[in-house]
């Protein structure tokens, strides 16, 4: 036939992408949306209320905390306004969860602390789980950001390490001697660590 434009293609990657999870409707863009700013105030309340009760001696890692390979390795990922906050559907596709990176107030190098804050399922508040925790100098080297997994892990490697979210928490180390990243990912009820080249 001719004259007549098909609209069988987009309609196909249309219900391709719905029937396969790539789409995602506006209530959960706007629920994974990256804070406008690196501040408590940024974080839904009960995040902020449990910050401020479990760890107020520590704060979220500001760009100004970063050192300075740290800053040029995070500006150069075209980041979202903070280097600690990440949201994103970390553990399954539905709901957002909140990645934050802390350090110590009084001594911002000296450890980190990786939690996500995260609502079971019919309840309305976050809880906190601690994904990695580090206590030694080097803290400024380090910030986080949220991922696609389909960027690390194919068909086969999702099912063979049992991944259970769409995306994951990128948290890159780059100091000024060594450079690293790893990934933190949902399987079987907990976050898994998976070093990556990145």
């Amino acid at each position: 036939m001719t004259g007549v434009p098909s609209t069988r293609g987009p309609m196909f990657l249309v219900t391709a992408a719905l029937i396969f999870g790539q789409a995602r409707s506006p209530v959960q863009l706007k629920a994974a949306e990256e804070p406008a700013s690196c501040n408590l105030a940024s974080l839904p309340s009960d995040i902020q209320s449990r910050l401020k009760k479990d760890f107020s001696s520590w704060k979220i890692q500001e760009p100004e905390n970063l050192n300075e390979n740290a800053r040029k390795t995070w500006a150069g990922r075209k980041p979202p306004a903070c280097p600690s906050i990440a949201v994103g559907l970390f553990q399954n596709t539905k709901t957002a969860s909140y990645a934050v990176l802390l350090v110590p107030v009084d001594h911002p190098d000296g450890a980190y602390r990786l939690l996500v804050f995260s609502r079971k399922a019919g309840e309305p508040s976050y809880e906190p789980t601690v994904v990695e925790q580090f206590d030694d100098h080097g803290a400024s080297n380090y910030f986080v950001r949220k991922v696609p997994i389909s960027d690390f892990f194919s068909v086969e490697s999702k099912k063979k390490f049992q991944v259970q979210a769409t995306e994951a928490i990128e948290m890159i180390d780059s100091a000024e001697q060594e450079y690293g990243a790893g990934i933190y990912f949902w399987s079987n009820g907990r976050f898994r660590h998976e070093p990556v080249d990145d």
